[in-house]
């Protein structure tokens, strides 16, 4: 049976994409919208890892799952997915303040209403939870109450995108690792974050994930100023992925600013953020 996300409010405005206006390229974007639209048959779990500081690995988080409610016209959730590091909170403004052990302490089958109360939501309708801001100590049982938050949304949520914050994939990864449907890898276009890509998912494969690796997903964004090069050709044989499996975001002047909005965004950056979206809904 497809999963059944509670129904979003009609009179509840979508933010307007910013489309590319003529031919071949507006035909593609049409056609990506449309598929997005379509039923899943189970929440996806993505799982989103920065191959260097400032990689960008925040920002797709948020841009991703917010583009995903925005066209799918249903909630989707966004949370910190590290016992102790969270990067959520820079992005909200009169948030709600619970955090993710707020969710793991309700019941096995709580209702929707009671998960939405725990969530900051975004114009977009894509409903967050972060951490507090600032330094705090892990919860010992925080592995425990993140699978339990999965199982408790998974009837909800389309989409649950976790963003992992820490740099290192070491033991406190494994029960996010182990609970992700596609992983989604954040790196810039330079070289040498090329170099900080390879390593990371090296770390992947060396823990016994080879299928997650060999599905990843990247993420290469200009995050300094427009380039105007193209990703080197062997960008994606070093990843060891395949070629359609890398999404180059250009340089977008509105992502320098936390308080973005998707309206703002160029048509060349919703096309990327598209096709990723459009990527992470294929059953493959």
């Amino acid at each position: 049976m497809p999963l059944a996300p509670p129904a979003a409010d009609p009179r509840a405005p979508r933010p307007a994409l910013r489309l590319p206006r003529f031919g071949a390229a507006r035909r593609e974007a049409q056609e990506r919208l449309e598929r997005l639209r379509a039923p899943l048959p189970h929440s996806r779990r993505l799982t989103l890892v920065g191959a260097y500081h400032y990689s960008g690995r925040a920002t797709t988080t948020m841009l991703l799952g917010s583009v995903l409610a925005a066209v799918r016209g249903e909630p989707v959730l966004a949370l910190d997915g590290s016992a102790s590091e969270g990067s959520l909170d820079a992005f909200l403004t009169d948030r709600n303040p619970a955090v993710v052990r707020d969710l793991g302490v309700l019941s096995s089958t709580p209702a929707y209403e009671e998960i939405r109360a725990r969530t900051t939501r975004l114009p977009s309708g894509l409903e967050v939870v972060a951490h507090r801001r600032g330094h705090f100590s892990p919860n010992p049982a925080h592995q425990q109450e993140y699978v339990h938050v999965l199982a408790q949304t998974a009837p909800y949520y389309p989409f649950v995108l976790t963003d992992w914050s820490p740099l290192r994939l070491d033991r406190s990864a494994d029960v996010v690792l182990d609970h992700t449907d596609r992983l989604i890898l954040c790196c810039g276009t330079a070289d040498w974050f090329l170099d900080a890509a390879v390593r990371m998912l090296t770390l992947v494969r060396g823990g016994g994930r080879e299928d997650l690796a060999r599905r990843a997903l990247v993420v290469a964004t200009e995050l300094d100023g427009p380039s105007g090069r193209s990703l080197p050709d062997t960008f994606a044989r070093r990843l060891r992925v395949e070629p359609d499996q890398v999404v180059h975001v250009p340089f977008d002047a509105a992502l320098q600013s936390p308080g973005w909005e998707l309206h703002r965004l160029r048509p060349a950056t919703t096309q990327a953020l598209l096709r990723l979206a459009d990527l992470v809904t294929r059953e493959d």
